[in-house]
């Protein structure tokens, strides 16, 4: 039977975790291999003293018909298609699967430890490059799917589980499944935030350059304020409870906050040392509008957040690269700053980089306390009924502080287990959750704000100071601009070369001439690995082309053989070196702008 990646599981269930919570499958279930009346092996497990089938004794060839009749429904696709099978049996079906799906890449889950040995007998499979076979409690599967599984294969990526190893294998196959619904999840957010911001986020790179230029690294605060406390507030709905401690820290610790919690802080007269925006929507503006522009407080951004925010901050300008374009543009090397899709995770990271130890967590409660999405005091203004939207079918429970059950999105999870495995990679600084309220974070003390104040606040210190850098990018700045632009240029001239051959290529198609075809297919081949080169390089203009590159390399794989797709496949590529020649246009157009500001 087939199961959507979508199953929706509400039922807390039990399984094999290791300290970093990666997700095992761990069982031992006695075993017999035995013969069924149409002569295939079948395997009968002794699960609560019962020995139980999996799959027909009398007619497993129609189990297997079974099996495959379901995977068929998922519209297969025999080149890009991963197919996840959950239950290895005796092999049988996978022996077939194989030979239905000869070029599609397999990878089979088997729960079942005491099975690994007879799983090693089968030769045929093991030594098949495109059939991968886990039996092993040392096995993370999680890391393993999130290996195989990507943007471009995501909805080519099929799952099917054997007979009737959901019954068997229940408590293991729904935390299986969960885990496999969340990494796909991230994976779709990660690629609609892509896909959404291509443009905003080109946009905002290119007009936040200049003020990079005047800013500082990230870095150069590296270990700067070692072994001293900092605070990171977040707009969670627990931060109505102690925000109000937050008064009692003048220059005793460091005080990081988003651009949601800004007005929330300054209205209650809390100064915070370091402002992080890293949205690059013009929301990320409007939540901090009126309090950015009357306060200098030091900005951490990127090249991508918001340029309003950027333009309009009064203070130090600190930026950090998140995809290296800056870095490789400028001449200078960076480090970069650990992101999670949050601007906490930017915080915690800028706080380890620091040297801040320990690191307060408020407010960042990942969860929806008391069924609110936020602390009221920190909602945009704008914002009125809007979290009843935010409610999901898909949203989950994870246990809060006191041990009960509070109610979380997939998103706000996923951001929890970021932050878990950051606190992990960092086990030399002490974390504590001071929210009071909300969802447990791994590897944190729990204590209350005020507590954590009393305890580890310090004598003042200068915190922020200005610091000088001397290295004058611009000249590098300019010289990759420029370059960047005429690769645009050479790109388009390339492009429109391979709109000629196919008008061409239509034409000679249409005549059945076999030998002119071949060669225009050879030129455009051409074509494509002179504009491969060229895209390799260009950084700035990645994310802006990202959304045409992503349709091109997702798409459903197209029978050339057959005759009938040739017109689809010309108009197709006809289409795509359209769409780039605009996109690659409006990127040289506002290339140029910022060369006329910056010259």
């Amino acid at each position: 039977m087939r199961i959507s990646f979508l199953f929706l599981l509400k039922k807390a269930v039990k399984c094999s975790k290791n300290i970093r919570g990666e997700f095992m499958i761990s069982t031992r279930l006695e075993y017999k291999i035995e013969d069924t009346k149409d002569s295939f092996k079948i395997l009968r497990i002794n699960k609560d003293n019962k020995w139980i089938y999996i799959g027909s004794k009398y007619n497993m060839k129609l189990e297997i018909e079974k099996f495959l009749k379901d995977l068929d429904e998922f519209e297969v696709d025999e080149k890009k298609s991963i197919i996840i099978v959950f239950g290895f049996g005796t092999g049988e079906h996978i022996k077939v699967l194989r030979e239905k799906y000869k070029n599609n890449e397999i990878i089979v889950f088997e729960p079942n430890i005491n099975l690994k040995e007879y799983i090693n007998e089968f030769e045929c499979l093991n030594k098949d490059d495109k059939i991968k076979i886990f039996c092993d409690e040392s096995i993370d599967v999680k890391e393993i799917v999130k290996s195989k599984i990507n943007q471009f294969n995501l909805f080519h990526s099929k799952f099917i589980y054997f007979s009737n190893y959901y019954k068997i294998y229940k408590l293991e196959m729904e935390e299986f499944l969960l885990e496999l619904k969340k990494i796909f999840y991230n994976l779709k957010l990660d690629l609609n935030t892509a896909i959404y911001t291509s443009e905003s986020g080109f946009l905002s790179l290119l007009e936040n350059i200049e003020y990079m230029m005047e800013g500082v690294p990230a870095d150069i605060y590296e270990n700067e304020y070692k072994d001293k406390p900092a605070v990171i507030v977040s707009a969670g709905p627990s931060l109505e409870k102690n925000i109000d401690c937050l008064k009692e820290i003048n220059n005793d610790m460091i005080i990081l906050t988003g651009g949601r919690t800004l007005r929330t802080l300054i209205d209650k007269n809390i100064k915070p040392h370091l402002l992080g925006v890293v949205d690059p929507n013009e929301v990320s503006y409007k939540l901090c509008e009126g309090y950015l522009e009357n306060s200098n407080v030091p900005l951490l951004f990127f090249e991508e957040t918001n340029s309003k925010v950027v333009k309009n901050h009064k203070g130090e300008k600190i930026f950090f690269t998140y995809n290296n374009a800056i870095a490789k543009i400028s001449g200078v090397e960076m480090k970069p700053l650990l992101t999670g899709g949050s601007v906490a995770h930017i915080l915690l990271s800028y706080a380890i980089m620091l040297g801040c130890s320990p690191i307060i967590f408020v407010g960042q409660d990942l969860a929806y306390t008391g069924e609110k999405s936020h602390a009221e005091i920190a909602d945009n203004r704008d914002n009125v009924n809007w979290f009843e939207k935010l409610k999901a079918e898909d949203d989950i429970y994870v246990y809060d502080i006191n041990g009960k059950k509070v109610r979380t999105s997939l998103t706000l999870n996923k951001y929890r287990e970021t932050i878990e495995e950051i606190i992990a990679d960092n086990s030399d600084r002490k974390f504590i959750n001071a929210t009071e309220g909300g969802s447990r974070i791994k590897g944190t003390i729990e204590m209350s704000l005020k507590e954590a104040i009393a305890k580890y606040k310090e004598q003042s210190f200068n915190i922020f100071e200005e610091k000088e850098y001397n290295v004058d990018i611009k000249k590098n700045v300019i010289k990759a601009l420029e370059k960047t632009k005429k690769d645009c240029n050479d790109i388009i001239r390339l492009y429109k070369e391979g709109l000629y051959l196919i008008e061409k290529l239509k034409k000679y198609s249409k005549l059945k001439n076999t030998s002119y075809v071949n060669e225009i297919l050879n030129k455009l081949n051409v074509i494509d690995d002179k504009a491969q080169r060229k895209y390799e390089n260009m950084e700035l203009i990645k994310s802006l082309i990202y959304p045409i590159i992503y349709e091109i390399l997702s798409q459903r794989t197209i029978d050339t053989s057959d005759k009938k797709n040739e017109l689809y496949i010309y108009k197709e590529n006809e289409r795509f070196y359209t769409e780039l020649i605009e996109k690659l246009k409006y990127a040289e157009d506002n290339i140029e702008s910022t060369l006329n500001k910056l010259r």
